[in-house]
């Protein structure tokens, strides 16, 4: 029984640690309604750029400050990580040493449905990674079904100089009252 209780605390240590290790970031349970930023990280195992520690801490720092901006300015946050190694071991294994995430989408390699999404059908989108996209859009919930305004791109870092520097700053957004989120 004794050895049972040491195995269970020693758990709960590693896991306090590995959370505090991924920054302060605890996915939302609640259905958001009205403004939402959401952040969107692009990156894979197969990316040197990405497993760049500064990279991989920026990320997982660029989550809590967000977070407690949008809520500051009476908004939801969402994280999406998005990992597009072909092998969804190595994705989820990727995606896991930045996470934690409110969604994640796995595999494909650049067919991924989010990279799809994120970069072949925008414009404006680069085939690069790491990448972080943030956007702003509102969700309403009604009894018929959930209604989300169309996503409006805010930010988009590309790099693994990029994004930390980005971090560095507070992760600024401007939203579209034309003021920053910080």
């Amino acid at each position: 029984m004794r050895r049972l209780m040491v195995t269970l605390a020693f758990g709960l240590v590693a896991r306090a640690t590995t959370l505090q290790a991924q920054g302060s970031y605890v996915p939302a349970t609640e259905m958001p309604n009205g403004r939402e930023i959401v952040a969107v990280y692009l990156g894979a195992q197969s990316c040197a750029p990405c497993l760049l520690p500064s990279v991989k801490e920026a990320v997982r720092g660029m989550k809590g400050l967000l977070a407690a901006q949008a809520k500051a300015n009476g908004a939801a946050f969402a994280a999406i990580g998005v990992a597009n190694d072909w092998s969804i071991a190595e994705a989820t294994a990727f995606i896991g040493s930045v996470g934690p995430f409110d969604q994640l989408v796995l595999g494909g390699n650049w067919t991924n449905l989010a990279i799809e999404r994120f970069v072949w059908r925008d414009s404006a989108g680069t085939p690069a990674m790491p990448q972080v996209l943030v956007f702003e859009r509102t969700v309403t919930p009604g009894a018929d079904g959930i209604v989300f305004s169309n996503m409006r791109l805010v930010h988009r870092s590309l790099g693994h100089d990029s994004i930390p520097a980005w971090v560095r700053n507070g992760a600024p957004i401007p939203l579209a009252s034309g003021r920053f989120l910080r």
